[in-house]
Formats: structure tokens, sequence, C-alpha cells
């Protein structure tokens, strides 16, 4: 079983339009709704690849009912629900026919309380007791101050237990990091720019990043740039990648199935083979883009389009 935690899911609602401005009244022409977050996407991803993966999250009111109800039948998952006074958030994205034009609209972060806080960090505390995790991933941002250390307290309850945590946030759940630090750290380049304090990062800043991660026992360190190259360090040795071109369909929830490809990977190697961890990893985010839901990996798609990743080692630290 692999617990994927998100601390700010969101009722995600697509709907496809003709080409319009604004100021237009706009009649839509079909609309999809699925569960959103960015670890929802992770669990749906790792299912798709033949693992058994279980979302945590908070969710509340109609919506947050609306988006369990999803996820049990739309995506076959059984989540661990921690309920919240709070509505759960919606994400409109409109996205224009014909186009590869799309404009998303968020509600507000919600307003966690730290008692609903606890509640989930004492629900995975009690996910992990009961045997049988084999990891657990942390995704996403964290929607207000009482969840701003969560991520950093599952971080030492896996760790305790020598369950690998793969940890892809940003932010105030990033900052919040302290004294145990997870196996596996992921960014992509705009919110390692965030976490550096440097509008254009080189890639040297990138690369003492990763080194600096290194330092405090992160096994794997990933920064990714959408399309663009990856950087890497595993076990001190660093690691330029490139993807293969393509034709995206939806490039949104790549980066959440390049961790699920990374945690697949990993289990499947005890995280030792790093060439294969990586190709797998872009070969799932690659896939993913070539669809339109977010998570929708076909892993005959990934494993042909990792083959196609030019994986490059650099300088050993």
């Amino acid at each position: 079983m692999i617990l994927s935690v998100t601390l700010n899911p969101c009722l995600d609602k697509t709907l496809t339009v003709p080409d319009w401005k604004p100021g237009d009244s706009v009649r839509g022409r079909a609309v999809r709704t699925v569960v959103g977050g960015k670890g929802n996407n992770v669990a749906r991803a790792l299912k798709r690849l033949g693992r058994r993966a279980r979302p945590v999250t908070l969710l509340g009111g109609s919506t947050g009912q609306l988006c369990e109800s999803l996820l049990r039948s739309d995506d076959g998952l059984d989540p661990l629900v921690t309920p919240t006074a709070a509505e759960t958030r919606t994400i409109l994205t409109v996205r224009t026919d014909g186009s590869a034009l799309q404009s998303a609209f968020f509600d507000p972060d919600p307003e966690i309380s730290p008692a609903e806080a606890t509640t989930l960090s004492h629900r995975v505390e009690g996910a992990l007791a009961e045997g049988g995790v084999e990891a657990l991933t942390l995704s996403g941002s964290s929607p207000c101050e009482a969840t701003h250390g969560l991520y950093s307290d599952l971080i030492a309850l896996a760790r305790a237990r020598r369950v690998p945590v793969f940890l892809d946030t940003y932010g105030p759940a990033l900052e919040g990091i302290w004294g145990f630090w997870p196996t596996v750290i992921q960014l992509n380049r705009r919110e390692a720019a965030l976490h550096l304090r440097r509008p254009t990062p080189t890639e040297a800043d990138l690369l003492g990043l990763l080194d600096r991660w290194t330092r405090h026992g992160v096994l794997l360190g990933v920064i990714t740039d959408g399309p663009g190259v990856v950087l890497a360090q595993h076990r001190g040795q660093r690691f330029r990648v490139t993807p293969p071109r393509i034709e995206p369909v939806n490039p949104i929830g790549s980066g959440d199935c390049f961790l699920a490809g990374v945690v697949d990977a990993w289990l499947s190697t005890s995280g030792h083979d790093a060439e294969s961890l990586l190709r797998h990893a872009v070969g799932c985010a690659v896939a993913n883009a070539l669809t339109w839901d977010a998570g929708a990996v076909d892993p005959e798609q990934a494993k042909q389009r990792g083959q196609e990743v030019v994986v490059e080692p650099l300088d050993t630290v």
C-alpha cells in the first residue's frame, strides 16, 4: 500500500467552449469533472501502474462529499478522508475548443483548523502502525497556517518506521521541513526559483540546491522543467535528463505522474538504479501529457516513451 497525501484537494471541472473573449456570454459544449489535487493524481497514476495506492486528504462540505464519491466510483480508490468544516475548493478550467488554450479559475484555499490537521496526522500514523505501507507521498501546497507543518510531521512519522517518503511541495510546506528529511524531493523550476528566492536561477544554482538536499540525507533530488531538461542528483551522482519531443494533449498532472513513476521504480529496485528510475519517471510524465485526464497513464506508453529519454551522467559530488 502507498499512502498519497494531498492537503489542498479540489473538484476540477473542465468546461469546453467555443472561441470567446472576456465579456461574452459563452455556452459550454462539454463538461468533465474529476477530483484534483496533486496527491490524488499520484494515486491515480500509481493505480494505473499496478500499485495499490490510497489517497489521504481533507474534504469538506457538499463538494468534498462529491470528491470522495468520485474517487471511489470513477477512480476505484479507497480514500482516507478527514472531514473539514470548510468547503473543498473548486477549480474551473475553461478550454477553448480546437485550441491548446485553457484558463483556470481557482477558489480561495480553505481554512483548515488545527484540530482537523491533527486528525489527519493521527490517521496517517494509524495507517503506518497497521503495517503494510510501502511508501508515503506528500504532494501539493499547504492551504493555511494550520497545515504548513503537517508534511514535516508526516515525514518524521514515516521515517521512524523506515517507510520511504516522496515529497513534492513548495512554499511554506517546504520551508517547514526540518529534523527528518524525505527520501526524495521533487520540485519544478518555478518552485525552485521561489525556494531559492531567485527569479531566474542558473543551472549551477539548481545543482547547488540538489547538493544541499543530499547533505540533509535526501537520496534523490529532482528539478523538472515542463517539457525541458530535468536535473537530478541520486546518491551523489548528478544527471541531466532530456525528455522526448511530443505534441502534448494536456500536460496538467505530468509532474505528479513523474513522481508516481519515481515511486514505482524505487519500490522495484530499492532506489538503486538511477538511470532506469529517471527513464521510467519521465516516460510516465510524457504518457500523461498525451492524454487529457491527469493521472491516466498508459503503462505501455510510459515504457515506450521512457526508452526515448536521454540520461546524461554529470560529475559526482
